[in-house]
């Protein structure tokens, strides 16, 4: 089924004429082409239509035409408020369901009062249609996080005492950049030392020392869908409480991979690699969610986390990230993404997570 036939599916569904997006994620999904400005209406009888500028007609139409849609440059070029009212005259629409979880009350205001159609709350129906991935989507995170692990790896060799935490965070987005990445997931996480007991710290002109952990969260994007992942390196040394700490990391990580599975709810997974953590007596110090599902946007649903009840699905995609975080110590997180095929799981990461001491 066509993403097309999936929405108009989604419409029907709902008791509704049409779906009106104009997010940019969930516009994307809908026609395959990134960063469109404009908007995007599909009725309950799989016609699509978008209307956008002439700064993206040409190449729009290239990628969505041959999916189905009818892509139109409104008379003055730029799309108003007023603009979907074409579409709903053409096609006798009387309900349309709009993204209430995004669109700004503004705007809201104004369709509701420029528009004939009523404008029905799409809650997160659309979300959690993109929730199960199909392999074109695998392929493009599998992609991206080709091209993540081939930048770490390139990294590396300029992990080394005296070396700085922003400085290597800039060379790892360069090398990400320059290796086919169209962006980062997210702002890069590398931090070291004390820094690495801060879950989502922020890379500092810290001069990295013997006897770090250097921990780096980090992610390339290809087709617009970002990859993540996290592996921890110690520079110079490793003291055996470090050793040990890494391999509770380590054994938690492969818990939870081991406990996910289609059917387990969220929390279910979360506890299988938080006893591993709270058994060896560091439970307090992992303190955030096991995982979280990505694609499109870096953090969707479902997720793996002490308060997620919702059951895994084929098709999801899940990070896996346990970690311990001591307080002006330091800290370890190792993550992966792991994909619930329809043939059985599938890790999606494929770079070494033994402890490593650069």
């Amino acid at each position: 089924m066509s993403r097309l036939e999936k929405i108009a599916a989604l419409a029907a569904g709902m008791g509704v004429d049409a779906v009106f997006l104009t997010g940019q994620e969930n516009l994307q999904y809908a026609t395959g082409f990134p960063h469109l400005e404009g908007f995007a209406v599909i009725t309950s009888k799989g016609e699509g239509y978008c209307y956008t500028d002439s700064r993206y007609i040409e190449a729009a139409t290239r990628v969505m035409a041959p999916r189905g849609y009818t892509v139109v440059e409104p008379e003055g070029s730029y799309p108003r408020y007023e603009t979907p009212q074409e579409v709903i005259d053409r096609c006798g629409i009387h309900t349309m369901a709009f993204e209430d979880l995004l669109m700004p009350v503004y705007d809201y205001e104004i369709y509701k009062k420029v528009l004939s159609a009523r404008l029905v709350p799409l809650g997160n129906a659309f979300e959690v249609m993109r929730e199960v991935k199909d392999e074109g989507e695998i392929a493009s995170l599998t992609a991206a996080q080709r091209i993540a692990e081939k930048s770490l790896e390139a990294l590396l060799p300029s992990i080394r005492v005296g070396t700085y935490e922003d400085e290597l965070a800039a060379e790892l987005e360069y090398l990400m950049k320059k290796n086919g990445s169209e962006a980062v997931s997210f702002s890069t996480i590398l931090v070291s030392g004390p820094n690495s007991s801060l879950p989502h710290g922020v890379p500092t002109h810290r001069r990295i020392e013997d006897g770090d952990f250097v921990t780096i969260d980090f992610g390339a994007k290809k087709d617009g869908y970002g990859s993540d992942m996290t592996r921890t390196f110690a520079v110079g040394h490793a003291t055996e409480e470090m050793k040990k700490i890494y391999q509770i990391v380590l054994e938690a990580q492969l818990a939870g991979i081991e406990a996910l599975e289609v059917g387990k709810a969220g929390w279910e997974v979360d506890l299988a690699a938080r006893e591993v953590i709270e058994q060896a007596g560091y439970g307090k110090y992992f303190g955030h969610g096991l995982g979280h599902s990505l694609g499109l946007n870096i953090h969707e649903n479902p997720r793996a986390s002490r308060t997620y009840m919702g059951a895994f699905k084929t098709g999801n995609v899940i990070t896996i990230e346990p970690g311990i975080y001591i307080p002006g110590k330091g800290g370890v997180r190792i993550e992966d993404m792991v994909y619930l095929a329809p043939e059985g799981k599938r890790n999606l990461t494929a770079f070494p997570k033994e402890l490593v001491i650069l």
